[in-house]
């Protein structure tokens, strides 16, 4: 993306919440929201502000990527100061703070999911104001954005489903209306909504989603239309493929779950379209590499202050009381242990410079210089989050397969990625232990590491915390978060 058109995507999805303030406020204004949809250009005023909300930071903008979720899968020293961090890190679920911010975040997903539903209804009863290749598109969207959220939602306050797949865990929301809902068991979120959601956004994509024959189309000449480009910022065909493994791993159907993967992987258009990121541009650039490897994300977020992420959070010398860091040894002892020719390694990470600080700080997304000269450059990744990355579906196939050779083959094919030798075959132990820390190189930051240990629910090994005690053990009230006392008080 070049440039100037980040700058103009940006403006966009800024100028929505203005545009579309009827979304959060119950009743809806219908007058607001007849005039909004009588345009070809509010549908998309209206679907760029969802996107925008996902960016937030009570959602993958802060809580459900590189804070709240990757702090309760243990990546970090406990702070020094009594904080909500620290709270948070001895999962004490109840602190006010704490049930704050998760109240936020389920609120949040909510709030999101009820404006997918606005959309999704004035879609229907709309005819003609879109084109019909247009609503079609739009419409597999926002019913992948709705199974995304409530998929997530069921992740995080939902039971543990290897244990207990038809507890109740979440309601499942399909209406504009705001009303209480009933709490469904966890299989039948995953089966009957979730997979069903994603079924119909698969077949209305496939059938018309410009990244098939385009790609991401991340830029913007003058005579282009903005509507149907910048596919890396929507849940667009691949990804919902690629969530579509994920539900299914989740779910303990690893054939369902590979038979999705091999999908995406076996298309020659994704390696096309996807392509692993260029070490070359990476590792020989000081001033502005690409630490997301964007050219793998399938879909991200735009986020437009990601660079404050780095200072507020992970630099030692301006953090203060919300650094994050592991201990001083576990990055290059145990993280990495004897492969820091690793990508990841080599751009992710750097010694702490800090007044009596050691170890690693965690830089992946520290700003980077604009570019000099060509102003039309392009710099798309300096305000890109990641929701879904082509390696995990590398990771899903691996873990999926039957057959051990054949899961140490595409666990093999990401490290040859990652600039790592080829691993022999060894044990299946041996095997889940490759993969988990791949795992923990690969995802830190973007909060699939605690999704990771829910599902398998195991203990994370002192080889794999970044936590200064001994075994984090595998316990329900710690993978189970509470639901917010608001919710419970509406049933």
């Amino acid at each position: 993306m070049k440039l100037k058109d980040i700058i103009l995507f940006g403006v966009i999805l800024v100028s929505v919440a203005g545009c579309a303030d009827f979304l959060d406020v119950q009743p809806k204004d219908k007058q607001s929201e007849k005039q909004l949809f009588a345009t070809r250009g509010g549908f998309y005023t209206a679907v760029n502000g969802i996107y925008n909300k996902m960016a937030s930071p009570a959602l993958y903008g802060k809580n459900l990527s590189y804070e709240l979720v990757d702090v309760i899968s243990k990546r970090y020293l406990p702070l020094q100061v009594s904080t909500y961090l620290t709270a948070l890190s001895g999962f004490d679920y109840t602190n006010s703070l704490v049930e704050t911010e998760l109240s936020n975040t389920w609120a949040a997903a909510y709030n999101t999911v009820l404006n997918c539903n606005v959309v999704l209804e004035n879609i229907d009863e709309s005819t003609g104001v879109l084109p019909v290749e247009e609503s079609r598109v739009l419409k597999g969207e926002m019913l992948a954005v709705r199974a995304f959220l409530h998929f997530d939602m069921l992740r995080l306050f939902g039971p543990v489903y290897k244990l207990n797949p038809k507890a109740e865990s979440i309601p499942y929301n399909e209406t504009s209306k705001v009303m209480a809902l009933p709490l469904l068991a966890a299989d039948s979120v995953i089966h009957e909504k979730v997979l069903r959601d994603l079924d119909e956004a698969e077949s209305l994509l496939a059938d018309g989603d410009p990244v098939i024959e385009g790609g991401p189309m991340a830029s913007l000449e003058d005579d282009q239309d903005v509507y149907l480009r910048y596919r890396q910022l929507r849940m667009n065909y691949y990804a919902v493929l690629a969530l579509k493994a994920r539900v299914y791993l989740y779910a303990g159907e690893p054939g369902k779950a590979l038979e999705m993967a091999r999908k995406l992987l076996a298309d020659a258009k994704v390696n096309e379209h996807f392509p692993a990121v260029d070490p070359n541009k990476l590792l020989a650039n000081q001033s502005n590499p690409d630490r997301v490897f964007s050219t793998e994300v399938l879909a991200g977020i735009y986020k437009k202050d990601r660079k404050d992420i780095y200072t507020d959070y992970f630099d030692s010398e301006q953090a203060g009381n919300n650094y994050l860091h592991p201990r001083k040894d576990f990055v290059n002892t145990n993280l990495f242990a004897g492969e820091t020719q690793d990508y990841r390694f080599q751009t992710w990470w750097q010694v702490a410079s800090g007044v009596g600080e050691s170890g690693h700080v965690f830089i992946k997304y520290k700003g980077i210089d604009k570019p000099t000269g060509d102003t039309e450059a392009e710099y798309f990744y300096a305000v890109f989050m990641s929701l879904i990355r082509l390696s995990e579906v590398y990771y899903i196939a691996a873990e999926s397969e039957p057959v051990l050779a054949d899961k140490y083959e595409w666990l093999n094919r990401m490290r040859t990625r990652r600039g790592l030798p080829v691993l022999g075959v060894v044990s299946e132990e041996d095997f889940m232990k490759r993969l988990r820390m791949e795992y923990l190189r690969e995802f830190l930051g973007e909060g699939q590491i605690f999704y990771l240990y829910k599902r398998l629910f195991s203990n994370i090994n002192s080889d794999e915390n970044g936590y200064d005690t001994n075994t984090y053990g595998a316990k329900e009230e710690r993978y189970v978060l509470p639901l917010p006392s608001g919710e419970i008080a509406n049933r």
